[in-house]
């Protein structure tokens, strides 16, 4: 166990993140993020969001990586077939699955927000690059208006 009574592995992912309030921080910024892309409060230029997206993208593929072992701790192991053995491997489920602390939870809600943040990235350089195109349609029709 770690020191916040977290399973090791789970305080591992988080600590990727700088910790679990890190992690739990930067999923509820993603969602914010997220939100503000939609909304439109959100834009950023396709060379910036082009280096964001790919720093996403490398985390996703080292979670996807990980994610084939994180399946294995989401079945129960065969430890055999009498009471101890099921009350074990019961109990190692429950340790891997449990509670937003559990392994699996924390690698799941890493993901969500590697998720969220890509989407938020790709809706603010298309708002982006849709209030460019508005602004140069605006300075056309002046320059239209100008030549008049």
């Amino acid at each position: 166990m770690a020191e916040n009574g977290a399973p090791a592995g789970a305080a591992q992912i988080a600590g990727v993140f700088g910790g679990e309030e890190n992690l739990n921080n930067m999923h509820a910024d993603a969602k914010r993020m997220l939100a503000d892309a939609k909304a439109g409060r959100w834009a950023v230029d396709e060379e910036t969001g082009t280096h964001l997206r790919r720093a996403v993208e490398q985390m996703e593929d080292r979670m996807n990586t990980l994610s084939q072992r994180i399946y294995r701790l989401q079945i129960a192991p065969k430890f055999g077939n009498d009471d101890y053995a099921k009350r074990a491997a019961a109990h190692f489920l429950a340790a891997m699955d449990s509670d937003e602390q559990s392994l699996v939870r924390v690698f799941q809600a890493a993901k969500e927000m590697l998720g969220d943040l890509r989407q938020a990235i790709e809706i603010a350089i298309s708002k982006y690059d849709a209030s460019d195109e508005t602004a140069r349609q605006a300075l056309n029709t002046f320059k239209d208006q100008d030549s008049r």
